[in-house]
This record gives C-alpha cells, sequence and structure tokens, in this order.
C-alpha cells in the first residue's frame, strides 16, 4: 500500500512538472525588487567593489550577471560587511542554487544554522526573512617551505576564521530565505500567473571579530563582537541599504529585462 501511494504521489509531481514545461515562455521575465546596483555610500559605510572569483563564473549560466561590495565604517570600528548578489538567468537551475554549497566548497565548515524573519527593515511592515549561518575555517599560512599549512594558536589548537551569513532571494512580489521555498513559488507563478520570474539571491556576511580575540589573536583597532552583536550591526546596516535597494512588490526595474536585454525571449 505504501508503494502504491508514493508511485501515485511521484506520478502527480511528474505531472505538475510537466505542465510547467508545457507553459509557453513570456516574452520576458518579471524584475526581481532588488536593484540592479549596489550604492557605493551608504550612512557612513563606504563601499568597494569586488569582482566575484573565477569558481563563481565557471559553474554559473553565462547570463548569471553579479554585484558585490565590501562596506567600512568611515566612523567606527566595526568589521567590515560584505553584500554579495546573484541575478538568475534564463536557467535558473544553472544560475542560482542553495549557498550552503558554495560554502562547503570553499572550506567554511557550519556551526549553527537558522531562520528568522528581521523585523522593522522594511516598509509597510513587511518582514525580511533571512537564514543565519555561523560558520568558521581553518586559517592557512605557508610553512617554511613555502607549503600551506594550518595555522596553529600557542597552545597547538587549529586558528579559525569566524563568520555569519545572512542570504534570502528577493523575487518579483515575495522575498523568502528557502531554496526549496522559492523552487516552489516559481512553479505556482508560471502555472497561475504564466510568468517567470528573475531572482536575486543575496548574502550579507561579516566576520565575528570576538572569536578572534578569544583566540588570542589580534584584530588591531577593530572592537570584539559576539554573535549577538554582530547581527545587531548588521541588522542597522541593512536597516538603512534595503530602504534604498528594494523596492515594493512587483515595481522593480531591470535594463536587462528589456527588448533586446541578455535575457528577452523574443
Amino acid at each position: 500500500m505504501m508503494k502504491r501511494r508514493m508511485t501515485v504521489l511521484l506520478l502527480i509531481i511528474l505531472s505538475f512538472v510537466g505542465l510547467v514545461f508545457a507553459l509557453p515562455k513570456t516574452a520576458q521575465m518579471k524584475p526581481s525588487r532588488l536593484a540592479k546596483d549596489l550604492p557605493e555610500r551608504i550612512g557612513q559605510w563606504m563601499g568597494r567593489a569586488q569582482e566575484p572569483g573565477a569558481r563563481e563564473r565557471e559553474v554559473l549560466a553565462l547570463d548569471t550577471e553579479f554585484e558585490r561590495m565590501d562596506y567600512i565604517n568611515a566612523s567606527d570600528q566595526k568589521p567590515s560587511i560584505q553584500v554579495s548578489i546573484v541575478f538568475s538567468g534564463k536557467n535558473l537551475s544553472q544560475s542560482i542554487h542553495r549557498p550552503e554549497v558554495c560554502l562547503r566548497a570553499q572550506g567554511w565548515e557550519f556551526m549553527s544554522e537558522r531562520y528568522f524573519e528581521w523585523k522593522g527593515l522594511l516598509a509597510n511592515e513587511e518582514s525580511f526573512p533571512v537564514k543565519e549561518m555561523i560558520c568558521r575555517m581553518a586559517m592557512i599560512v605557508e610553512d617554511e617551505s613555502g607549503n600551506p599549512t594550518t595555522r596553529k594558536l600557542p597552545n597547538g589548537e587549529v586558528a579559525y576564521h569566524w563568520r555569519v551569513f545572512y542570504y534570502t532571494f528577493l523575487g518579483h512580489e515575495k522575498i523568502m530565505a528557502g531554496h526549496y521555498q522559492r523552487t516552489g513559488e516559481d512553479i505556482k507563478d508560471r502555472l497561475l500567473k504564466g510568468y517567470d520570474q528573475r531572482w536575486a539571491y543575496v548574502t550579507i556576511s561579516s566576520a565575528i571579530s570576538q572569536k578572534y580575540t578569544d583566540q588570542g589573536i589580534s584584530i588591531g583597532e577593530t572592537t570584539p563582537f559576539d554573535e549577538q552583536e554582530t547581527q545587531e550591526f548588521v541588522g542597522e546596516f541593512l536597516q538603512e541599504l534595503l530602504p534604498v535597494v528594494v523596492a515594493d512588490p512587483a515595481k522593480g526595474q531591470d535594463p536587462s529585462l528589456s527588448k533586446g536585454g541578455i535575457l528577452n525571449y523574443e
């Protein structure tokens, strides 16, 4: 009986997937709510543009677009904040994916993960859902022969980088932090509304400076912040950034989607 139920469920799922791909594509994708360009300055935060890594460009579709800024506070001793955006192309499966895959490939070890709703960052009491990942990665240095090796603390333990990552996906109307939730939204919109949408996958990250102090590693004049304090100042930064770069639902603008743009279906 259980096997029969699983077979029926699989047939239903395959039928829905078939309907999704059978629907004709609209002339254009719907734009994301997130702006294409990050500002160079937000309050006391100054941004420095950064290029995506070669590996990122290799694994993602050619029509995927990137935007990345490293923000440094001009008047405070907070760690820098990196904002990274990937805008999906026509083929969503090759444009954006679960960020956990990339982070693990880079060597980050996940110490904790959770979803939560950030309040007070957007207009009309709209929440900003994110997934938080607190990660560490062994520090790599060169030995006397110039070969890479893990850095050791005076007590013999491995020295680690510590960082917190927050990510979410901004579509044409909604913001959602779950990768599979976003996939379900795509299927629903294509079936019920007859359009595709461009998603912006955004990651906000910062070093957890207290973790370096705890290991006896100098952080210069940077203030040591623990996990909660890091979340607080990242939230203060987003309170200034998001109203500038996030449009109201269905009000986003994207020049790449205009006639002749790289994502035009015609």
